[in-house]
């Protein structure tokens, strides 16, 4: 027994076009952010997709709503696929935090190292983790489009073993889907090539 999900990031927002960490505060889709939610619905029309799962924040949330007009499934907020905490980096631009010595420990590798008031990459993915492991008990056999972040994706690829050195801006572009399947009889995930 399979479920299968379509992990993607939302469309751009304001402070991604402008390179300014958001983790858990939040900006609004650009128009090219609202055209990319557009395309992932686009993209996964052809699947059959039965339910939409977003982060709480407002911009996944604002592509799950474009995804549900051209779907036309339900959506469900679960506040557990949230990004990553970026503590006290959530509002800096990245050219000034990139000269910083933790930089690229906190953004490029799967440590437990927290920035200030935040969250490590290793709880981030653990956390993703759980809530993908929830949605695909509570939905056997279901295919799930899940839009959420780019950080938090990142940590949850490092979780499975799936480790990169690169960030999450270079590992995964607004509105870029990754397919997941969770195999009930083994309790794992796979990731596979999306079609």
């Amino acid at each position: 027994m399979i479920t299968t999900l379509y992990l993607a990031r939302h469309g751009e927002t304001q402070w991604n076009k402008i390179q300014r960490f958001q983790g858990q505060l939040d900006s609004n889709l650009t128009e090219l952010g609202k055209i990319q939610s557009e395309q992932i619905a686009q993209n996964v029309l052809k699947h059959n997709i039965d339910v939409i799962f977003s982060s709480n924040l407002g911009r996944a949330v604002n592509s799950a709503q474009i995804c549900k007009q051209t779907l036309g499934v339900n959506t469900q907020v679960k506040s557990s696929l949230t990004e990553r905490h970026l503590g006290y980096w959530q509002g800096k631009q990245i050219t000034t935090l990139s000269k910083d010595p933790s930089y690229v420990e906190l953004l490029h590798k799967f440590t437990e190292l927290t920035p200030q008031g935040g969250e490590s990459a290793v709880t981030c993915g653990e956390r993703i983790y759980k809530a993908l492991e929830e949605i695909a008990i509570a939905y056997k056999t279901a295919n799930i489009l899940v839009i959420f972040h780019g950080e938090a994706l990142r940590c949850f690829y490092g979780y499975i073993g799936n480790n990169s050195n690169m960030n999450a801006y270079g590992l995964f572009k607004n509105g870029s889907i990754n397919k997941l399947t969770y195999e009930h009889n083994t309790s794992s995930f796979h990731l596979t090539p999306s079609t």
